[in-house]
């Protein structure tokens, strides 16, 4: 966290960070179909991820304490969910302008499945979601039951049975690093 400190504290540098967060189970599922990750402690085991996720989330409290205009975090899924509001947000974040060929992207990159698992064509508000369908309950259960302090710092809910997992679960609870 001190480097963190010191790049962001920079006024010589005068960088920006944007802390992009994922419910741990989307990014398991996600990451089962990347030939780099298997096998990787730091990225296929739920114990690891949720512990590194949880110092992330300590240390996002303290840099957004320090440094409230160049620090910020983003959930994944509340960008996904929101692509508009959000990118104008990230965009006004780092002093850019919301510019017609951005929203002309977003129209035509957030609201279809085109392509394979690396295209940039997706519908924005299925995506983050898509591990409801494609993990089993026992795999969300192993990653749950690793990841107890990240998922409520970071506010995801738990699913508590495969009915509930498979029927349009929201796992999205409020969360806060300020």
């Amino acid at each position: 966290m001190s480097d963190s400190h010191t790049i962001v504290g920079s006024n010589s540098l005068n960088v920006r960070v944007v802390l992009l967060i994922r419910d741990p189970r989307g990014s398991m599922q996600s990451r089962k179909h990347r030939v780099w990750c298997p096998g990787r402690p730091d990225c296929d085991e739920p114990s690891t991820v949720c512990s590194d996720m949880q110092l992330d989330y300590e240390a996002a409290i303290e840099l957004s304490k320090r440094f409230p205009k160049r620090f910020r975090v983003v959930r994944y899924e509340d960008l996904s969910l929101n692509p508009y509001k959000m990118t104008k947000e990230i965009l006004q974040f780092y002093g850019l302008p919301y510019h017609p060929e951005v929203k002309m992207f977003l129209d035509t990159h957030t609201k279809q499945d085109v392509g394979g698992v690396s295209s940039t064509y997706r519908d924005s508000k299925s995506a983050p979601f898509h591990w409801t369908k494609d993990l089993t309950f026992e795999e969300v259960k192993i990653i749950q039951d690793s990841c107890v302090a990240a998922m409520r710092s970071w506010g995801y809910r738990n699913a508590t049975s495969e009915r509930e997992l498979y029927d349009n679960f929201n796992p999205l609870l409020p969360y806060s690093v300020s």
